[in-house]
């Protein structure tokens, strides 16, 4: 939802976003969003909601490179799916987003990132430095 967010906010195509629980047996990575959220989901409905359309997109395992070559990372990974890599990493921002799959949360969250997502491009935009990766 926040590279979605991000990369519509600033009409690019800069942000990635990958999971660290993503390429777990249980949720193998390169899974179609589609798949995994039918349209009359929650999260369909609200992506649509706002003109975002995900459904092709897939899911992606993030990697230590991945963090190497962004510019700044942000995390929402809990605890337990937090690798050591992401641990101490200076470009690491966490962002406490709670996961819930009710329309009324899934709304929120959207409200709450998208808040987030803006003022971290109009943070980045005073300090002038450029922002890729996510």
């Amino acid at each position: 939802m926040a590279e979605a967010i991000y990369n519509k906010m600033t009409n690019s195509h800069d942000a990635t976003s990958a999971g660290t629980y993503a390429g777990a047996p249980d949720e193998p990575e390169g899974q179609i969003l589609s798949n995994l959220f039918p349209d009359d989901s929650p999260f369909m409905k609200i992506m649509d909601e706002h003109g975002m359309d995900v459904r092709k997109e897939k899911t992606k395992r993030l990697t230590p490179e991945m963090i190497q070559e962004a510019d700044v990372a942000i995390s929402m990974a809990e605890e337990p799916f937090i690798p050591d890599f992401l641990r101490d990493n200076k470009k690491v921002i966490w962002w406490d987003i709670a996961n819930n799959a009710s329309f009324e949360f899934i709304r929120e969250t959207y409200e709450e990132l998208s808040k987030l997502v803006q003022d971290l491009i109009a943070k980045r935009s005073q300090s002038r430095r450029p922002l890729s990766g996510f």
